[in-house]
């Protein structure tokens, strides 16, 4: 067997590499990793984002179409009243996204259904639909099942409201004249009723960032809704599921030890669910590993900016298996933490991380480790084993995540749904940057 060099610096090239041609420092590169490197890129879906509005249109409906602007707005990131509400990234995928919406809305113009509204489902505290309504001239429908998120988002909205009617025509192409209606409603396939209601003639389903199998609810709405003629969905966090993670109800911790005893995980919601895929099985953990990116590995790993926590969830999660074998517990959604370079002791990093849905675990796992290794500091655990594995599980994640997408495209077009996957976000920027775009 070849040896798989020790150098990460030369895995990290190696990975980070477009094509098969290596570079001298990634010399020492066994051939063996180079042919799985090759195969896998068979199974990838082209990660490189569209350049400009032309190219857009060609990726999502194989046509070409003239007057299209030559590069895409910036819209959010130039308007003085959401701007400093919105993050980089946010701003980036909006700015992209509206574009879409304004194509799609142009491609069903001259049909017999024209697009009139649009839903935006899990919608956060509401920059997207926000920014929609105001650029997109179509009636919005936000659906978000955190209240606490709807109250912000309406009261963003109010206060846009306001802003606008002072400056009134002062920005170019920014008139407020109405805002998203918003509800909080936990998402099922009974909002295939809801926006046969809400929508006249026809309507468009944006999805940004569904979590798990979130996004597997989301194609069976647009599959029962009858006005529902196009969809936009980016998935994300493939290994969450919420019969197994039960994010809804994190502190009705009793009643989901009674739903989880009762639940069969042996079937998983977020993939296969096509026919296409129907043999073939993606288990939890390649699933989480669909969630990484390479195009940021030079910056986790070699420019000073790694993440310690990285190092502290690996161990603790070593010793959670062994105090339970139950699946919600192995697959706990904890907090997030940061440490501090040789100041967070791994025992402060456990008892932060575990403060609330691994809290029912947080007695066993303190009493089970050593005291010695609690009182370690989490930079000490960092090893450069852990990192060229890690390096290493990013190969893999574009062709898992590919595959996960292609069961998604199938399933639509196994029920003569056109489907389309576009790279419409700089990975860079937004790593879940793969849209499948869809109409009937």
């Amino acid at each position: 067997m070849e040896r798989v060099p020790e150098s990460r610096i030369d895995v990290i090239v190696f990975v980070n590499s477009s094509d098969n041609l290596v570079s001298a420092d990634c010399a020492s590169i066994p051939h063996s990793l180079r042919d799985l490197k090759a195969n896998l890129k068979l199974f990838e879906y082209n990660r490189k984002c569209v350049e400009n509005p032309s190219d857009l249109w060609r990726q999502w409906t194989g046509t070409t179409r003239d007057g299209l602007n030559a590069s895409f707005r910036t819209i959010s990131s130039a308007n003085g009243l959401v701007r400093k509400r919105i993050k980089a990234k946010k701003q980036h995928e909006i700015d992209r996204i509206v574009e879409l919406i304004s194509q799609i809305q142009i491609f069903q113009k001259d049909s017999a259904d024209p697009i009139d509204s649009l839903v935006d489902i899990g919608a956060g505290i509401g920059h997207l639909s926000r920014m929609i309504s105001i650029h997109n001239n179509i009636s919005v429908m936000a659906v978000e099942g955190n209240q606490q998120f709807t109250l912000a988002a309406n009261s963003l909205d109010e206060k846009l409201l306001l802003d606008s009617a002072k400056i009134g025509s002062r920005i170019e192409n920014f008139n407020v004249k109405s805002t998203p209606i918003r509800y909080t409603n936990f998402v099922t396939e009974d909002l295939a009723l809801k926006i046969d209601d809400f929508a006249v003639n026809s309507a468009i389903l944006v999805g940004l960032h569904c979590c798990g199998d979130f996004s597997s609810t989301i194609l069976k709405v647009f599959q029962k809704s009858e006005k529902s003629k196009a969809l936009v969905l980016f998935g994300c966090c493939y290994h969450k599921e919420f019969q197994c993670f039960h994010f809804l109800r994190p502190e009705n911790n009793e009643n989901e030890r009674e739903i989880s005893e009762n639940t069969s995980f042996g079937k998983s919601t977020v993939f296969p669910l096509s026919k296409k895929w129907e043999n073939v099985e993606i288990d939890y953990l390649l699933r989480e590993a669909a969630c990484h990116n390479n195009e940021n590995l030079e910056e986790r790993f070699l420019k000073q900016k790694i993440d310690l926590s990285r190092y502290a969830r690996s161990y603790l999660e070593k010793w959670i298996w062994k105090v339970s074998e139950l699946p919600e517990d192995r697959n706990i959604g904890m907090c997030s933490v940061k440490c501090i370079e040789n100041q967070t002791t791994f025992e402060e990093y456990i008892r932060k991380a575990m403060a609330n849905r691994g809290n029912h675990l947080l007695d066993k796992v303190l009493q089970i480790i050593p005291q010695s290794e609690l009182s370690a500091h989490v930079s000490s655990l960092r090893s450069s084993q852990f990192d060229s594995f890690e390096v290493l599980r990013c190969m893999f994640a574009p062709a898992i995540e590919s595959a996960i997408i292609d069961d998604r495209v199938e399933l639509l077009r196994e029920n003569g749904i056109n489907s389309r996957v576009v790279p419409l976000f700089e990975p860079s920027i937004s790593p879940r940057n793969l849209a499948i775009i869809a109409y009937k």
